[in-house]
């Protein structure tokens, strides 16, 4: 994921199946950075996995290299 461009990112989360979180209701739609991760390991939302699976998601994001802008 982190080498992809943002239209290509929005595409792949428009077809994952992914709770939408707004805020005021109507706001624009937030989506947690774990279900994104964990559709893309196992397809299927965080809150879902066992605690092996949520394990290895957490440990992939907080392993992720963050480039120096």
């Amino acid at each position: 994921m982190l080498n992809q461009n943002v239209r290509t990112i929005k595409r792949k989360i428009s077809k994952m199946n992914i709770k939408k979180r707004r805020f005021g209701g109507k706001g624009t739609p937030f989506f947690l950075g774990l279900d994104i991760h964990s559709f893309m390991l196992f397809n299927q939302p965080f809150d879902r996995l066992n605690a092996n699976d949520k394990q290895q998601v957490k440990e992939l994001i907080v392993n992720a290299e963050i480039p120096n802008l």
